[in-house]
């Protein structure tokens, strides 16, 4: 794990990248290097995880100098990759040397070859083009704009700064943010100018002149070409030999690994696979945080697991004093507005690991998204259902959620018409009501920001597999990935989600849908297939939606912090939110109407991210 920057074009200098790569310093404390040439100059901060020596230091470069590589995380499969390539000399055992001898053999499609999460630029001295590539899921970052004639890119968007570009403020992304609940579901970022290279794409800069990306991994396709077992029982074991296999791929490293646990479900057997793979309880420990509120602590499932694996647990306790303090440096890690107290408790997790000692740190994400662990999936599995002409299987369904009087029945037809429409649950929480308050925007600031509905990609023929892959392609995921780099670089910390392996993925879109939700019981094939894995407290569990007091602390003990970050002469002025509007909202919450905090943090992390990074510029 690492962080990397460069400049393409007639400003591109030494200088400039250090200024870059000084900024993303958290990114890798363990070494920094440069290398330049007429036109173009590339930069890294080095995390060291695998072939600790000087070896594996970057930029690096073929023997012939023609290509040189900066890398920012793992191809786990580099080994495997390693016997496969033409015997070349190697001069380290790192995954990076890998990446360049397949760039060098295949090209542009070395790409495909990969299975990890990567964000990389090679430059070829020949050809005098840099090639550009994101993983597939888009697990690390990969940042740029052009400032004048020159292309710059990085790991974080604080190094275009350093580099000298203007942050502006993006209006239409706001827009969304605050009107839609949508974020990360584009190209665009919240800075005006500043773009993402898409997950599973890479690219070509000539000349400081940037190629349209070019898509080299489609879940759809990929999905479609899976072989499916009609076998219950058979597809239960694949799943769990899959999800073995990734997690002892991403096991892979020279330093110590620690699993990050919530206590629900699928990190649960993450650390069970781990405890199967890795029996010493001293090679792998476990870490989470806790709230006093017994409501919202998942600790008791964390003990529990620990115990069942004997594996060592450490908790950091996060309360309402130790939030207020931290959240401006919450904000200016994230870069970005993001989803408020889940994500800052996170943080201080990461801190504790790194305090342990632990640098590498695995985590369960990857399989709500995989196999329709949300209760809002159910919704889509009853359209599907409904326009497929299984009424008795619906009415199963049904029953099981407990939907039995005609008012329930008339709420689940009407959710159900709206879960067949293609923009259904835009800007709506878990429980399909409204986390956002558009009501409040300024009618000055809709006017000129306001814009359509994005249209998704839609590549499965059922409503179930198109909401998960915009869960997983366009809007849930992509800001949990990018909120988890954030606060595990913050620390020092590389982040491993072993569930994300795009292999699995892809096995787990073409399951037949029984297996995703069967009784009213989410992610159903793995809760079958972990029967021997997990205790039945954890294995059984119901998802819980509602993981941290944030509602509480803004309504109690941080209601005077809450109104001090937005009733300010700045927030008001920047034209986002109507003043009157906004405390009349702000009161009534307070006063104990409705249960939606969020909208207040939103307000509270765009004041905070104004002040950090545009009133700075």
């Amino acid at each position: 794990m690492c962080g990397i920057a460069g400049v393409v074009g007639p400003s591109a200098s030494i200088e400039i990248v250090q200024r870059m790569t000084n900024a993303m310093k958290h990114r890798g404390p363990d070494g920094e290097g440069t290398w330049s040439a007429p036109n173009v100059c590339l930069g890294h901060r080095r995390l060291s995880i695998i072939d600790l020596s000087p070896a594996g230091s970057q930029p690096m470069s073929t023997l012939d100098g023609r290509y040189i590589i900066i890398h920012n995380g793992e191809v786990y499969n580099y080994r495997e990759l390693r016997q496969e390539l033409p015997q070349m000399p190697y001069r380290s055992q790192t995954d990076t040397e890998v990446i360049l001898q397949a760039y060098a053999h295949w090209g542009t499609h070395c790409v495909e070859h990969f299975v990890g999460m990567f964000a990389f630029a090679i430059w070829d001295a020949v050809e005098q083009t840099l090639f550009c590539a994101r993983d597939n899921l888009g697990i690390k970052p990969f940042y740029y704009t052009h400032l004048g004639e020159n292309f710059v890119f990085a790991s974080e968007i604080r190094a275009l700064f350093a580099a000298g570009v203007i942050p502006q403020v993006n209006q239409r992304v706001i827009y969304d943010f605050l009107a839609r609940d949508f974020y990360e579901h584009s190209d665009e970022t919240f800075f005006k100018g500043v773009y993402k290279l898409p997950p599973g794409h890479w690219m070509l800069v000539q000349a400081g002149k940037l190629k349209p990306p070019v898509r080299y991994w489609d879940l759809g396709v990929k999905a479609a070409q899976q072989p499916v077992d009609a076998e219950p029982q058979k597809r239960e074991e694949k799943l769990l030999d899959m999800c073995k296999e990734a997690v002892d791929l991403h096991l892979r490293s020279d330093v110590p690994v620690g699993v990050a646990l919530s206590g629900g479900l699928d990190s649960s057997v993450l650390l069970s696979l781990l405890d199967k793979i890795h029996p010493d309880p001293a090679r792998v420990e476990a870490f989470s945080f806790s709230f006093d509120d017994p409501q919202y602590s998942e600790r008791p499932f964390v003990e529990e697991m620990a115990r069942q694996t004997g594996r060592p647990a450490h908790f950091v306790e996060i309360t309402p004093a130790v939030f207020a303090e931290c959240a401006i440096a919450f904000c200016e890690s994230q870069e970005e507005p993001f989803a408020g107290l889940p994500i800052s408790a996170y943080t201080l997790c990461f801190q504790l690991a790194r305090q342990h000692g632990f640098i590498v740190i695995m985590d369960g994400s990857g399989l709500d998204e995989g196999l329709a662990g949300y209760d809002r999936f159910r919704v889509a599995r009853w359209a599907d259902l409904f326009e497929n002409g299984q009424m008795q299987v619906l009415e199963r369904e049904l029953s099981a959620c407990h939907i039995s009087t005609p008012e329930a029945r008339r709420k689940a037809l009407s959710q159900i018409y709206e879960a067949s429409q293609p923009q259904f649950d835009v800007g709506k929480g878990q429980d399909l009501t409204s986390s956002v308050r558009p009501d409040c925007l300024n009618p000055d600031f809709i006017a000129t920001a306001a814009h359509p509905l994005p249209v998704f990609e839609r590549p499965f023929p059922d409503h179930l597999r198109n909401l998960m892959y915009r869960e997983l392609r366009y809007t849930k995921l992509p800001r949990a990935l990018r909120f988890r780099d954030r606060l595990s670089m913050a620390a020092s910390c590389e982040l491993r989600p072993p569930f994300l392996d795009h292999r699995l993925l892809a096995y787990e879109f073409s399951l037949p849908p029984e297996d995703y939700i069967e009784n009213g019981i989410t992610k159903a094939i793995l809760r079958r297939a972990t029967r021997r894995l997990l205790p039945d407290v954890v294995r059984t569990a119901a998802k819980r939606q509602v993981q941290t007091p944030q509602r509480e602390w803004f309504r109690n003990q941080l209601r005077d912090w809450v109104r001090e970050q937005i009733d300010t002469k700045s927030f008001w002025e920047r034209g986002w939110v109507e003043r009157k509007a906004g405390l009349s909202a702000m009161q009534a919450f307070f006063n104990g109407e409705g249960d939606n905090s969020f909208f207040l943090w939103q307000w509270i992390n765009l004041e905070i991210w104004a002040k950090t990074f545009i009133d700075q510029k």
